[in-house]
């Protein structure tokens, strides 16, 4: 069987641009790691901006996007010329897939037979229409699987804090150890080494976050199943794939066949990325453009070329038979319908129906009502990264299903900085809207209350200042009232006792974060008397006739 000599220069090139579009990637997301207060850094958004599903679905969902968003239009109109090019040479999760996909030590023959197209490849589909159908009802689930909030999710909140505590971990023990041979010790190259590890690309202080085995376990798998088959989730599972296939269904730049130097070798079938069938009927749905067909072909059968203006024209809504997709009308109607259904059991459940409120779930400041927020949050971390203090996590089930790994704030690990803006800064979507130094001040994100069978004046007749101390705001929010109380001794003391005035605080939890009783803290931060949320309130209107 022959085979291709060299791998062409189109090819090269198309591993040039991936690994530009991943080191961007990678760069904007350090830049999201600690900075001064309040300055993020640049452009940190623009992949979500490129993203047209968030887009969509955040549309379809609340009828509003920040007009940054609309740069994804960008990526459509490429999509119309140049089909699935994004996946290809643009997605940095895609480039992931291709690199792990390399590692596959398959034979070629199983290459061959597991390199053509599969009616499996339609559950992407499937999956696409589900998350749509969902978002028109309000229910905002495409970042669950929509490639790039799914990758910054899980490098933010999983791997990244783990090689960050790994890397610290290695060179503290070869810096204690000292090892070396002779006069030369190995710190002498580690430590300019961590020098530089420390500046650029380690986190000031080690983040923490809930969620973080499944997060990862998820990304590791996902990652893995590249194994089994060439790029597994872009083929079967991407929504923002099936997207784009459906834009860039029948595009103009195309590949051809050339019947008579084809010899029916079937090596361009052993590394498509995409089970495009480039040896027979060729799907552009599922071309990814990476151009190994044509570089693996010995007798040169394969070119891609533009299709002429007025045949295209007339062929674009019904292109060749064997190019179309046929998804069938009757399960793509079904994979909405799920959709529309599940948003119906969310909102059966007491949270989902506001007949609850759940005192856990204290979101950023700057989050829109919650039905407003789960309609705009694409679940991507950003805020969750750049949070100074670690405060803000991927929620699990305190806004019930619908609302996980969407933001929330965990005061035990971190507090909300008094004068930060930069969770709201990073939102790509508008989910946190932005604010100024000035409004956050008054936001009110929660409310504090003091446990008394804990705190230490009310349980062990020991006077405690430490919330009141650290109690930003400018007039406390934290007051005190000498009371006298019986000591475990028996004896007669006057402690003094910690009050909240509700009009004061902003539930920023740094009370929480600080206080000396550890674990279950004596100060505890809840969602009552929310700014986002005024049916949630503790306080009656001081119009109300029963406070008169």
């Amino acid at each position: 069987m022959a085979r291709k000599t060299r791998t062409s220069r189109v090819v090269w090139l198309r591993r040039a641009v991936q690994t530009a579009f991943v080191l961007l990637f990678f760069y904007l997301f350090l830049e999201t790691r600690d900075h001064p207060i309040n300055t993020p850094g640049r452009g940190v958004t623009l992949f979500f901006r490129l993203d047209p599903l968030a887009t969509l679905a955040a549309w379809l969902g609340s009828h509003a996007v920040p007009a940054g968003m609309l740069l994804s239009l960008v990526t459509l109109a490429v999509t119309l010329i140049f089909g699935r090019w994004f996946c290809g040479w643009v997605c940095p999760f895609g480039a992931i897939h291709n690199f792990f996909t390399s590692l596959r030590g398959a034979r070629t023959k199983e290459k061959l037979d597991t390199g053509g197209f599969s009616n499996w490849q339609k559950t992407k589909y499937y999956v696409l229409a589900a998350f749509l159908g969902a978002a028109l009802l309000g229910a905002n689930l495409a970042g669950w699987l929509d490639p790039l909030p799914f990758l910054f999710r899980s490098l933010g909140t999983s791997i990244y804090p783990a090689l960050n505590d790994a890397t610290v971990r290695l060179f503290s023990w070869i810096y204690n150890a000292n090892p070396g041979v002779g006069a030369f010790r190995v710190t002498a190259v580690s430590e300019p080494v961590y020098e530089v590890l420390r500046r650029h690309v380690l986190a000031l202080h080690q983040p923490h976050y809930f969620g973080n085995l499944l997060i990862g376990f998820l990304f590791v798998t996902v990652v893995a199943l590249n194994l089994v088959r060439a790029r597994f989730w872009c083929r079967y599972l991407c929504p923002l794939g099936g997207l784009l296939a459906v834009v860039g269904k029948n595009p103009v730049v195309r590949m051809k066949r050339n019947a008579e130097a084809c010899t029916d070798c079937r090596l361009c079938l052993g590394e498509c990325q995409g089970g495009a069938n480039p040896q027979s009927s060729w799907k552009p749905a599922e071309c990814f453009y990476c151009f190994n067909c044509q570089s693996d072909c010995p007798s040169q059968g394969i070119e891609i070329a533009g299709a002429r203006a007025p045949s295209w024209l007339r062929s674009f809504f019904h292109p060749p038979k064997p190019e179309r997709l046929d998804l069938g009308r009757r399960e793509v109607l079904a994979s909405g319908a799920a959709g529309l259904g599940a948003v119906f059991f969310f909102q059966t459940h007491p949270l989902g129906a506001k007949r609850s409120f759940n005192p856990a779930l204290v979101r950023p400041p700057g989050s829109l009502g919650e039905d407003e927020f789960l309609s705009k949050c694409i679940r991507c971390g950003e805020c969750m990264k750049v949070c100074p203090t670690n405060a803000i996590h991927p929620g699990m089930l305190e806004a019930g299903l619908e609302g996980m790994w969407t933001p929330v704030m965990k005061m035990t690990i971190g507090y909300c900085e008094y004068e930060c803006t930069l969770c709201s800064q990073v939102c790509p979507t508008g989910a946190i809207r932005p604010l100024e130094v000035a409004e956050k001040r008054k936001i009110k994100i929660g409310l504090a209350y003091f446990d008394r069978n804990r705190c230490l004046p009310y349980a062990y007749a020991r006077t405690c200042i430490v919330c009141e101390e650290h109690c930003p705001t400018p007039k406390k929010a934290i007051w005190f009232e000498e009371v006298a109380v019986l000591a475990p001794s028996g004896e007669r003391v006057t402690v003094k006792q910690p009050r909240i005035d509700p009009e004061l605080c902003i539930g920023c939890g740094i009370c929480t974060n600080k206080c000396v009783i550890k674990g279950h803290p004596a100060v505890i931060v809840s969602s009552a008397s929310e700014s986002r949320n005024p049916d949630n309130g503790v306080l009656l209107e001081t119009n109300d006739p029963y406070r008169q």
